[in-house]
């Protein structure tokens, strides 16, 4: 039997959380053939990834204005992305890199909101808290691209082969966030060493504070129906004044 979000949620055609997931690990795993194919790939990776962050912010919000403003950014990173990808302008690639940051970022921002709110902690909301995970450190990936074009040189690359590629950069990001640290890429200017800092924290803060509160908010849920109560009043109650607030 369905519950009544879930019936909502299809009634609406509102993407779940898992098709969010799964979207996000396929964008991480093609990842590495951006540097090995390069070309045409890099461009559908674009699109793709554009299309990700939008379907994150479609299924994390009722609101059709976020998903509005979820289309314009994407456009915007498409907008400046595209000509430079394509070689068919000669332009700084740092406004690029800020949109897609900034789109990322937004997109994350979005789902963390969503799974704060939830009314119930089932298995579609945990796929949300790890594509939001999986979103993160593609977010800092972008920004750490974009420490390396406006100062080269940040990080510094033990391997051999590696030479500051997106997959290089995906690889570090993630090796930060959860605080593994094998040393083979290491952050050297003061800037990249204090964002260094402020991923492995924000990793932390996923893996201890926000599984926490899903635990206490799944506790709280199950004894809430074994006392026949209502659970998570105030949090319908937050949904509700947030969708007509339009935030």
């Amino acid at each position: 039997m369905w519950s009544t979000r879930q019936l909502e949620d299809r009634l609406r055609g509102r993407p779940r959380y898992k098709t969010v997931l799964i979207c996000v690990l396929a964008l991480i795993a093609f990842s590495p053939l951006v540097d090995t194919l390069g070309g045409g790939l890099r461009r559908v990776l674009g699109l793709y990834g554009a299309f990700v962050a939008i379907l994150a912010v479609a299924a994390s919000s009722e609101s059709s204005g976020h998903r509005r403003f979820a289309i314009v950014l994407a456009l915007l990173c498409l907008a400046l992305n595209g000509p430079i990808a394509a070689n068919l302008v000669r332009l700084p690639v740092t406004g690029g890199v800020v949109a897609t940051l900034v789109f990322l970022g937004y997109a994350t921002s979005r789902i963390l909101t969503a799974i704060r709110r939830s009314r119930e902690v089932n298995g579609d909301v945990l796929a949300g808290a790890l594509a939001a995970y999986l979103l993160t450190g593609l977010t800092w990936a972008v920004a750490w691209g974009l420490v390396e074009v406006v100062a080269p040189g940040s990080i510094t690359f033990a391997v051999p082969h590696a030479s500051g590629s997106f997959a290089d950069l995906l690889y570090f990001s993630f090796v930060t966030l959860m605080t593994i640290g094998y040393g083979d890429i290491t952050p050297v200017s003061p800037v990249a060493r204090t964002m260094a800092i402020f991923e492995g924290l924000m990793g932390l803060t996923f893996t201890t504070v926000l599984l926490a509160f899903l635990v206490a908010k799944y506790i709280a849920r199950a004894d809430a129906r074994r006392s026949g109560e209502s659970p998570d009043q105030d949090s319908s109650d937050g949904t509700r004044e947030d969708m007509k607030a339009g935030r």
